[in-house]
């Protein structure tokens, strides 16, 4: 009799699970598809996918866009009636059995604005809350690391003398993507720059799909990844001597402050304690709280004092942020680790900017100003123009792909793969969905597009009263960001809460097999995977 009981208390439980999981995204995917049937529904099962770890469902549409760019398409009060949708389900329990924080990270993050921080040159870094210093060091560190799991980019330091090193190589976890992109120190023959999941990829067009939602675009010199949930890395390739250097932007949101560590600091807003470490009992010069290249609200100090706390960065605070085989997401050749690009006892000397005669200092100045270098990077720019004649790189400023994109409604759903164009058999709506000023549809009229004879894509669907508004933004110095009111705040997981993303990032193996996970899923013909056998890391 207990048997039976419990045995029908199990499936009872099991079903109702099962209801209200469905009940709670089904209520989503209504919400979307309302807005945009083809868009709306792939935006939903995409939503389901990120919750469980997994590859996102393939484009029907034609837009290369991330599941974070789809939903900034999305009208606001719509964008809030989902995360009220979330959060009531998270106060009666949250009983379906699925992660939903990840899909209210991605929901809030549609009203937060950007932060950003910069590795650049030999290198100087900014952090998110705005300190500056230069970090001469070799080896591989974490530049920035999410406490939720879906977002880490790694640099690899490489000397190209004895006092300078340079970023030669990144390695991130683009929301369960490994994508590893490399100027010099390739692990196997393949004379290409990128790495997914260990193995190389050859890039064709403008966006390649990354299989967990991301993008990478190229721009001009500069590639731009995107998050699915809407963080941007942007690698400007350049060359110092006959070393190939990237220079390394990135963009988080301010609505999770706190969330992060490295190298770029906490992005809590204060400037102050982005050079704690680990071990309390290390000793840590006073000047540490000043900028190397200046404060405007911090007097420099001497320049004992500087070298000093570049020492201190470049020993402590550097050895705190170093990756080791357990945690590196690059891939290494047969017999070559981490340690291979590790030398702790770089840099010989410690160089400022007072080690450089006046008249390189003015020559320099001219050419930064000249190239457009924003006042806060003029000091770092002088350094690696004056040292290493490195071009000035301003803060790169790309296209935000969804501004002033105009769409058409997808009258016959076609895939969008990295292997397959769409428009091959895919049908357009003969109207664009071109705006007017107030958000709504400029001459259209949704009810008799759908019902055109042989719009089998919106057959015995309701019809979509509701215009597809440009994402709700503002711009900043640099980039076009969404704000459109006032970020509402995630509650930050507990010490005793689980990822947001439960399906790790495909780590190097200490094997030479190949990683499990390849580079087989979306965007369109651009960019086809190059086969060949590659040893990945440790890990």
């Amino acid at each position: 009799m207990k048997i039976s009981f419990f045995f029908i208390l199990t499936l009872f439980l099991s079903f109702s699970l099962k209801s209200q999981t469905e009940d709670v995204f089904s209520v989503l995917k209504s919400q979307l598809q309302d807005w945009d049937p083809i868009r709306g529904e792939w935006l939903s099962n995409s939503f389901v996918s990120i919750s469980k770890g997994d590859a996102i469902p393939d484009r029907m549409f034609p837009e290369e866009f991330t599941p974070y760019e789809v939903l900034t398409m999305v009208p606001i009060e719509r964008r809030r009636a989902m995360l009220s949708t979330i959060q009531a389900s998270n106060n009666s329990g949250n009983k379906t059995g699925l992660n939903l924080s990840p899909i209210e990270m991605i929901i809030n993050h549609s009203f937060c604005e950007y932060l950003t921080g910069r590795s650049y040159g030999d290198p100087h870094l900014i952090s998110f809350d705005k300190a500056s210093y230069s970090f001469q060091t070799v080896g591989e560190f974490v530049l920035t690391k999410s406490s939720r799991g879906h977002f880490e980019i790694q640099t690899r330091q490489k000397p190209q003398n004895e006092s300078f090193s340079l970023n030669t190589a990144v390695a991130m976890n683009v929301g369960g993507d490994r994508l590893c992109y490399y100027g010099e120190d390739k692990p196997d023959s393949k004379n290409v720059p990128f790495r997914l999941n260990g193995q190389p990829i050859q890039l064709q067009g403008r966006t390649y799909f990354l299989p967990h939602g991301g993008t990478i675009r190229l721009e001009g010199r500069n590639y731009i990844i995107s998050w699915p949930t809407g963080e941007i890395i942007i690698l400007d390739s350049r060359m110092s001597g006959k070393m190939q250097l990237a220079n390394i932007t990135v963009k988080i949101f301010k609505c999770d402050t706190g969330e992060f560590e490295g190298l770029l600091g906490n992005a809590n807003n204060d400037i102050n304690d982005d050079f704690n470490i680990r071990n309390s009992n290390v000793f840590r010069p006073a000047y540490a709280s000043f900028s190397t290249f200046g404060n405007s609200t911090l007097a420099r100090g001497s320049e004992f004092a500087e070298k000093e706390y570049l020492a201190f960065l470049a020993k402590d605070f550097a050895e705190d942020w170093r990756v080791n085989d357990l945690n590196t997401l690059f891939d290494y050749e047969i017999g070559r680790s981490t340690s291979t690009f590790t030398d702790r006892s770089f840099p010989r000397v410690h160089m400022t900017l007072n080690d450089l005669d006046l008249g390189r200092q003015a020559n320099a100045r001219i050419q930064c100003e000249q190239m457009g270098v924003s006042p806060e990077e003029i000091l770092g720019c002088i350094f690696d123009n004056g040292f290493l004649n490195i071009i000035p790189n301003p803060i790169p400023n790309p296209s935000n792909p969804v501004i002033g994109r105009i769409i058409h409604d997808v009258r016959k759903p076609a895939l969008n793969t990295n292997d397959k164009n769409f428009g091959e058999g895919g049908v357009l709506s003969s109207k664009p969905r071109e705006l007017n000023p107030d958000g709504t549809i400029k001459d259209f009229d949704p009810i008799k597009e759908n019902n055109q004879e042989g719009n089998e894509g919106y057959q015995n669907k309701p019809s979509n009263t509701e215009p597809i508004n440009k994402p709700d933004i503002n711009q900043d110095s640099d980039y076009n960001n969404p704000n459109s009111s006032k970020p509402i705040q995630i509650e930050k997981p507990t010490n005793n809460s689980k990822p947001v993303f439960s399906s790790p990032v495909n780590k190097p193996s200490s094997t030479t097999s190949k990683p499990t996970v390849k580079p087989s899923n979306p965007i369109s013909e651009p960019i086809k995977p190059i086969k060949g056998n590659v040893k990945p890391g440790k890990g």
